[in-house]
């Protein structure tokens, strides 16, 4: 009995690993195409996220990650868009306050270093503007499989 019950929470892990990185594509193959994260994304990360919430740590996730991604939206103006806010904040409360963060982190610098990279080899003009959702996800999800 005590087997089945492990056999059945890893099952519940895997699968909603699975429709999290599903969600996590479409964010950013629609991003990537339309420069915009579409709502139902940030509704599908909060319902996936209710399955398993740690209320407190998911709470302050959801309310503290998307904090700078709007202090940066409000000073640069342009580039950091509402849909990455909200993104951020259905996957901080998905991943937790630190899981958030991490994945902000590695999603941010993979972005930096591949822009930075591609505007040498292309050189094009810094103020092009990329869509985020790609970077993000790879973070959050590398973040959710690792912590």
């Amino acid at each position: 009995m005590k087997d089945a019950f492990k056999i059945a929470f890893w099952n519940l892990i895997v699968l909603r690993g699975f429709f999290y990185a599903l969600i996590l594509t479409y964010a950013s193959i629609v991003d990537i195409r339309n420069k915009i994260i579409p709502d139902k994304v940030h509704v599908l990360i909060i319902l996936l996220s209710l399955c398993s919430l740690n209320s407190f740590n998911s709470i302050l996730g959801f309310l503290i990650v998307p904090i700078p991604f709007l202090i940066t939206a409000f000073i640069k103006g342009d580039g950091i868009g509402g849909g990455d806010i909200k993104f951020m904040a259905a996957n901080g409360l998905f991943l937790g306050l630190k899981g958030g963060f991490i994945g902000s982190f590695i999603g941010l610098t993979l972005a930096v270093l591949i822009n930075i990279a591609y505007y040498k080899i292309k050189n094009k003009d810094k103020e092009i503007s990329f869509p985020l959702a790609p970077y993000l996800s790879i973070g959050c999800f590398l973040t959710y499989l690792l912590f």
